[in-house]
């Protein structure tokens, strides 16, 4: 009769006992991951008010079956984390460590990618707009720290300095040293023509107004393919220099003076006063040419 009733006891405390047991740990895959990665957590059994103990928090199962669940890495900052079960009070003997590791920072757009080199000033300020950027984030031109300002939570600015013109690279860097990929940023000075206009003339010249960009002190006119005499000084200030007028009445040959990056005075003394189109052209030291630029006048 007592090994009966004993029997029966048993029988009936089972499940609590099956209940009671915590679950086991045996594995997690993968082991290092970002936040939002899903990992699988193998072992068992495990039911329904089973969770995840990552550090300090709880995670509630994602997918669950009897040896196998799926949870979520939580949003964490990086470092390592102790992870274990839990079901009800009972937590698993065995505990393993997990990597939390934030995503590299990436760069989607700069705005422009192109700078010019007549470009001054606020014409120099280049948006750069990304993902995963962390508090500290650098901005690296050409592989060398640049000064920069977070002008929003996804973007930096910065003004490029004056450098050559050319290709080069701008990369994010985190405080945790992982980088973004290099995007390229276009310093260009190709001359480019945009307008021609009369300006002041005389009996015997009148100058023409030359705007456009990428000018410089030693670009070349050419008109109708034949190039200008220059009388600029040889040696100007950094960047520009003053323009000092001339007297247009002054007998002479055709010439051109630069003024300043996007303006050029071509001073033409016509053989006559009838109206023809003229073919002009700027070619820069380094070989640049702008496109050819029709104007009609005398």
């Amino acid at each position: 009769m007592t090994r009966k009733f004993f029997c029966i006891l048993l029988l009936l405390l089972l499940p609590a006992l099956v209940l009671a047991q915590p679950p086991r740990l045996t594995g997690i895959a993968p082991s290092v991951a970002r936040p939002g990665s899903r990992v699988i957590v193998t072992g068992g059994p495990f039911t329904k008010d089973v969770r995840i103990m990552f550090g300090d928090r709880l995670v509630a199962p994602a997918s669950l079956a009897e040896r196998q669940l799926t949870f979520v890495v939580p949003d964490l900052p990086a470092g390592q984390y102790l992870l274990q079960l839990q079901t009800g009070e009972e937590t698993s003997e065995r505990s393993m460590f997990f990597r939390v590791v934030l995503p590299p920072p990436a760069i989607l757009s700069l705005e422009p990618q192109t700078i010019d080199t007549c470009d001054m000033g606020a014409g120099r300020q280049v948006v750069v707009r990304g993902e995963g950027l962390q508090a500290g984030t650098l901005l690296l031109l050409d592989g060398a720290v640049l000064a920069a300002q977070r002008s929003a939570e996804d973007a930096l600015t910065f003004a490029v300095p004056r450098m050559d013109s050319g290709l080069h690279q701008i990369q994010l860097v985190n405080p945790d040293e992982q980088k973004s990929l290099p995007v390229v940023l276009v310093i260009n000075n190709t001359p480019e023509i945009e307008n021609a206009s009369m300006g002041e003339e005389s009996v015997t010249s009148y100058e023409l107004m030359i705007t456009g960009k990428n000018f410089t002190y030693r670009s070349i006119l050419l008109v109708n393919g034949q190039q200008i005499p220059s009388f600029n000084p040889t040696t100007p200030d950094i960047g520009e220099f003053e323009y000092t007028p001339y007297n247009l009445n002054q007998p002479g040959l055709d010439s051109v003076y630069y003024v300043d990056c996007r303006t050029m005075i071509y001073v033409r003394h016509p053989t006559t006063s009838q109206t023809k189109t003229l073919t002009l052209q700027i070619i820069n030291p380094d070989g640049s040419e702008s496109g050819v630029f029709s104007y009609t006048g005398p």
